[in-house]
C-alpha cells in the first residue's frame, strides 16, 4: 500500500486534505489494484475531481496494456 499526501500545488490550493492511496491485493494469479482518493471541497462551487479519476483510470489502463504486450 502506498499513500500520497499533497502539500502544495494546484490541487491543495483549491481542495483541502488531499490524499491518494492505492493498494494491491494478489489473489491466485490476479493482482487487484484499488485506488482511494480523499479530499474536502471547501464549498459546493468546486467540482468533484472527476477529471483526476479519469486520468488515473487511463494511466492504469496504459500500464496494464504495456504489461500485457510484454508477454
Amino acid at each position: 500500500m502506498t499513500t500520497f499526501k499533497e502539500y502544495e500545488g494546484d490541487i491543495v490550493n483549491k481542495y483541502e486534505n488531499f490524499k491518494a492511496t492505492f493498494h494491491i491485493d494478489a489473489k491466485d494469479n490476479t493482482d487487484l489494484v484499488c485506488w482511494t482518493i480523499e479530499y474536502e471541497r471547501p464549498n459546493e462551487d468546486l467540482p468533484e475531481l472527476i477529471s483526476l479519476m479519469e486520468f488515473i483510470v487511463s494511466l492504469i489502463k496504459a500500464v496494464d496494456d504495456h504489461h500485457v504486450n510484454m508477454n
